[in-house]
């Protein structure tokens, strides 16, 4: 599914997710921030020899391709840095070396402000390397995540000057409860990657754990061993406003909806998209699909406020 109109992708985009908004709506709906960090352990305070931790070498150049099957998307660790391609803007960067503290996946749409709008729209190819002092802690899978936010931090500051900080202010929300009938989902029966991928090879990692992968229909999506904290940060960009669990529900679970996919484009016109196509589907999907319910309420949101950013300098 190609995306071609500009309009329908930032307003979209704000809504569902960077992701999404990316073109990869229901292809690969979360590859963009998937590949990122799959824990919060807290970041090493320095690198070897007390240095600040920084990735040895960074290349970072504007990429006007197109986003093709032979140019995947990528936006996390490799096994010796980082990597941003596919078409991917800088707002893709910000979402993995930032991410809430109350162990939300990312910061939604709604709760990025300051945001100029080159940040969604040019596109980058960024490859960082990891030095050879750096590397046996970055082979660690449990340090490698919060080394890789550190790191992404120190490049964003020095290349782009960004400079940010985080904010909390009471906004509406929706808080998430158990239905009348009780939740139409079971305990996760697998949390591993590796075992996931056997039946689901699309499948990747999000951060906090929570595997997600692309059913047989389309709009139809799968995750396993997610949290209902997770699971509200996950519908929280469809839905247009911050979800918080309420439930009470402390386990794993391996949870499926649907949701109703756009009608394909004609050819050679954009896709027109009304701003509440995807966010009046919440309510059914909540209740009906997943035995829960939504109820309006206002709470406490944490923000990523965007103070200043420069585009980068040269290589």
């Amino acid at each position: 599914m190609k995306m071609k109109c500009p309009g329908w992708r930032m307003g979209f985009g704000r809504r569902i997710s960077l992701a999404m908004a990316a073109g990869i709506l229901f292809a690969d709906p979360v590859a963009v921030l998937a590949q990122t960090v799959t824990s919060s352990v807290a970041a090493p305070p320095v690198g070897t020899e007390g240095k600040a931790l920084t990735f040895d070498v960074v290349s970072i150049h504007e990429d006007k391709s197109t986003r093709t099957p032979q140019n995947p998307v990528q936006n996390g660790p490799t096994p010796d840095g980082y990597r941003l391609s596919g078409v991917l803007p800088l707002i893709a960067v910000i979402q993995v070396a930032y991410i809430p503290s109350q162990g939300a996946f990312h910061f939604g749409p709604n709760e990025l402000t300051g945001v100029p709008a080159w940040l969604y729209s040019i596109n980058y190819n960024i490859d960082a390397k990891v030095s050879e002092a750096d590397m046996p802690k970055w082979k660690d899978p449990a340090l490698q995540p919060a080394m890789l936010r550190a790191m992404l931090q120190s490049m964003l500051a020095d290349r782009f000057r960004l400079a940010v900080h985080r904010e909390t202010k009471v906004v509406p929300i929706y808080e998430l409860t158990v239905g009348r009938s009780g939740p139409k989902f079971k305990p996760s029966e697998a949390t591993v990657l590796a075992d996931i991928r056997q039946k689901h090879p699309d499948a990747v990692m999000l951060n906090g754990g929570a595997i997600v992968a692309n059913g047989p229909n389309p709009g139809q999506q799968r995750l396993f061993g997610v949290t209902l904290t997770g699971l509200s940060s996950f519908l929280s960009n469809m839905a247009g406003r911050p979800i918080h669990d309420k439930t009470g529900l402390t386990g794993k679970y391996d949870i499926t909806y649907e949701l109703e996919v756009p009608p394909p484009a004609r050819e050679g016109a954009g896709m027109a998209v009304s701003p509440d196509f995807f966010s009046s589907q919440i309510f059914s999907i909540v209740q009906d699909q997943l035995g829960l319910r939504l109820r309006a309420a206002k709470g406490s949101v944490e923000s990523l406020v965007i103070d200043h950013v420069e585009r980068p300098s040269e290589n």
